[in-house]
C-alpha cells in the first residue's frame, strides 16, 4: 500500500513538473529566435559615389567576360488602377509582407521573425537564396539596418549599418528631408552581397548621386564594386547568370531597364521603359517590369 501512495505521489509530481520544463523550454527557443539585439552591426564606411572597383573585383585580365543578355520586348500592358505590383506572384516569390499598422496589413512573416532591431521597425523580409534578409527602419521611408537570418530564424548571419550610404555628398538643402537613400533591395551569392540604394524623389535633388548597386564581400567587408549613379530605383532587382536587371526612373526622368556586370558593376545595356520601374520579378524565362502604370514582359532569348 506504501508503495501505491509513493508511486502515485511521483506521478503527480511528474504532472506539474513535465509542464513546467516543456514551458522553460518553449521560453528557451523563443528567446534565441527573437533576440538579436545582442548582435552588433557592423558599420559600412562612406561608399564611393560615382562608379568604382577594387582590385579585389573579379574582373582581372584572365576573367571571362560577361555577355549581355538577349532581352525580346514582349508586351507592354496597362497595369489597372485597383491593381498594384505589390500583389503579384512575383512579389509573394521574392519576399514575406511585413505587418503595417498604418494600412492595417498584417503580414505574412515566418513565426519568430524580430520585428524590432535596434529601437526600429522590420519594414522589409527578403527571402534569399539560403536566407532571409531583413531591413529595419524608423519608418517605412527611412531604412538603415540590414540583418541576414537563417531560414528557421534562430540564427543570425550577419548585420550591417548603412547610415553612411544615406546621403550623397552634395545635395540640394531644400530637398534634405526627401534625399535619403535607403536599403531598396539585397541579394547574396557566393559570399558577397549585392544591395540597391537610392531615394525616390528627383535625381537633381542629391545633385545626381542617386540610385546605386553595391558589392560587398562578406568575409572582410570590403566594397568590390559600386555601380554608376542612377542604376537602380526599383525596390527590387532581378539577377540572371552575371548580369543584375535593374531598373531606374522618375517623373520627368528617362525610364530605363539596366543589365550590370555582376563581376564588375559595369553597365552592360539599358532598354528604354514606358514608365518609372518599381519592381523587377521573373517569370519562367520572362523578365517582368511593374512600372507605375503599365507592366512590361521580356523574353530572355
Amino acid at each position: 500500500m506504501r508503495k501505491i501512495k509513493l508511486a502515485v505521489l511521483m506521478i503527480f509530481l511528474c504532472i506539474l513538473i513535465v509542464p513546467t520544463l516543456s514551458a522553460n523550454a518553449a521560453e528557451k527557443v523563443s528567446d534565441q529566435t527573437v533576440n538579436i539585439e545582442s548582435v552588433k552591426p557592423t558599420v559600412l564606411p562612406k561608399p564611393p559615389f560615382q562608379y568604382y572597383m577594387s582590385k579585389y573585383a573579379d574582373a582581372g585580365p584572365t576573367a571571362k567576360k560577361t555577355v549581355k543578355l538577349s532581352l525580346i520586348k514582349k508586351s507592354v500592358k496597362n497595369l489597372p488602377f485597383d491593381q498594384s505590383y505589390e500583389d503579384s506572384a512575383e512579389v509573394a516569390a521574392k519576399e514575406y509582407t511585413v505587418p503595417n499598422s498604418f494600412r492595417s496589413i498584417v503580414g505574412n512573416l515566418p513565426e519568430g521573425t524580430p520585428t524590432e532591431y535596434r529601437g526600429e521597425i522590420l519594414v522589409r523580409a527578403i527571402k534569399g537564396k539560403n536566407s532571409v534578409f531583413l531591413v529595419y527602419g524608423q519608418n517605412f521611408g527611412e531604412n538603415r539596418y540590414l540583418v541576414a537570418m537563417d531560414k528557421t530564424m534562430t540564427k543570425t548571419l550577419y548585420a550591417y549599418d548603412f547610415i553612411n550610404y544615406a546621403y550623397s555628398p552634395q545635395y540640394v538643402k531644400a530637398d534634405y528631408d526627401y534625399i535619403y537613400q535607403q536599403i531598396q533591395w539585397a541579394y547574396e551569392e557566393d559570399g558577397i552581397l549585392y544591395v540597391s540604394n537610392s531615394h525616390r524623389t528627383y535625381a537633381k535633388s542629391s545633385k545626381g548621386m542617386n540610385g546605386y548597386i553595391t558589392a560587398i564581400r562578406l568575409s572582410d567587408n570590403k566594397t568590390l564594386w559600386r555601380s554608376a549613379a542612377l542604376v537602380g530605383n526599383a525596390r527590387s532587382f532581378e539577377v540572371v547568370g552575371n548580369v543584375i536587371l535593374s531598373g531606374y526612373g522618375f517623373t520627368a526622368e528617362k525610364d530605363y531597364l539596366y543589365q550590370i556586370d555582376k563581376r564588375t558593376g559595369k553597365t552592360l545595356d539599358k532598354v528604354a521603359l514606358k514608365d518609372g520601374p518599381d519592381y523587377i520579378g521573373k517569370q519562367g524565362n520572362n523578365i517582368v517590369v511593374y512600372g507605375y502604370s503599365v507592366v512590361t514582359q521580356f523574353q530572355i532569348k
